[in-house]
C-alpha cells in the first residue's frame, strides 16, 4: 500500500483548514482573497487584494476569437458536456496564448542580463519578447495602462514594472515600438509582489476559466453543431 497523500494546502472534516485558516473564515473572505491565500499561504494585505482583484477581472474574457475560447465552443458543439468543453479551451492554452505571463515573469526575474541584453538576445535569435505587441491594441492595451496605474497608486509598482517599461523602452529605440500588453503587466506586477514565474499560466487558467464556462453555456444554446467551411489550397 502506499504512502498517504501529504500536503500542507488543506484538510477534510470537521475541522477542516485552508492554508491553517478555518474553513469558516474562508468563506467570509473575497473569493480573489481565498485564490491568494491558497497559493501562496498567507492572507493578501488591502494593497495586494485590490491589484489582485484587477488582474484577475482583466483576463476573464477577450472576445469570442480566442483560441481558449473557439475550443470550448467547438468542443461542446459536438455534443459534450460543461466540464470536457471547459477542459478543451483550457487544454488550447499554451505559449502563444496565455502562456506569456509565466514566459515575461522568467525574462523578467532573470536579473543576470540588463534590459538592453535582453532585448539584443531577443532580437538576435528572431523571438518575440513575452509582454510586448498585441493582435488588437497598437498604441496602448488599456488592461495594462489599468494595472500599471493601479499598482502605482497602490505602492506596489517596483523594479519588476521599471524593467518591463525599460525592456519596452530598449526595443522600441533598436526596432519598433510595440505596446506592453496585458501579460506584460501582470508579470511585471505580480514579479514586485514576490510570486514565482511557474505560477504564470496559472494566473490566467484561473482568471480565463469564468468566461469559458460562459461561452460554453451560451453555446449550448444552439441545437446544431457547428462546421465551418474551409478553403482547400492543395493541388
Amino acid at each position: 500500500m502506499s504512502d498517504k497523500w501529504k500536503t500542507s494546502i488543506s484538510s477534510s472534516g470537521e475541522d477542516s483548514v485552508v492554508r491553517g485558516v478555518p474553513r469558516e473564515e474562508i468563506m467570509d473572505m473575497d473569493f480573489a482573497d481565498a485564490i491568494w491565500l491558497i497559493l501562496k499561504g498567507e492572507k493578501p494585505s488591502e494593497q495586494e487584494s485590490k491589484i489582485f482583484n484587477t488582474i484577475l477581472s482583466s483576463s476573464i474574457d477577450h472576445g469570442v476569437g480566442t483560441p481558449s475560447t473557439v475550443s470550448a465552443r467547438t468542443v461542446q458543439s459536438g455534443g459534450n458536456d460543461m466540464n470536457t468543453s471547459v477542459a478543451g479551451g483550457i487544454l488550447a492554452l499554451g505559449d502563444k496564448h496565455g502562456g506569456a505571463i509565466e514566459d515575461c515573469m522568467e525574462v523578467l526575474q532573470d536579473e543576470d542580463y540588463s534590459p538592453e541584453e535582453i532585448v539584443d538576445v531577443f532580437i538576435e535569435s528572431g523571438d518575440k519578447i513575452p509582454g510586448l505587441g498585441h493582435k488588437v491594441y497598437e498604441d496602448v492595451d488599456p488592461r495594462a495602462e489599468k494595472i500599471f496605474e493601479k499598482a502605482e497608486k497602490l505602492g506596489i509598482s517596483g523594479k519588476y514594472v521599471e524593467r518591463m517599461k525599460s525592456i519596452s523602452q530598449e526595443f522600441a529605440e533598436e526596432k519598433v515600438p510595440l505596446v506592453i500588453n496585458v501579460d506584460g503587466a501582470i508579470s511585471a506586477v505580480m514579479s514586485d509582489l514576490g510570486w514565482p514565474s511557474e505560477l504564470g499560466k496559472g494566473f490566467f487558467i484561473i482568471a480565463r476559466t469564468p468566461g469559458l464556462v460562459a461561452h460554453v453555456h451560451e453555446e449550448m444554446e444552439n441545437e446544431d453543431f457547428r462546421r465551418e467551411d474551409g478553403e482547400y489550397t492543395g493541388e
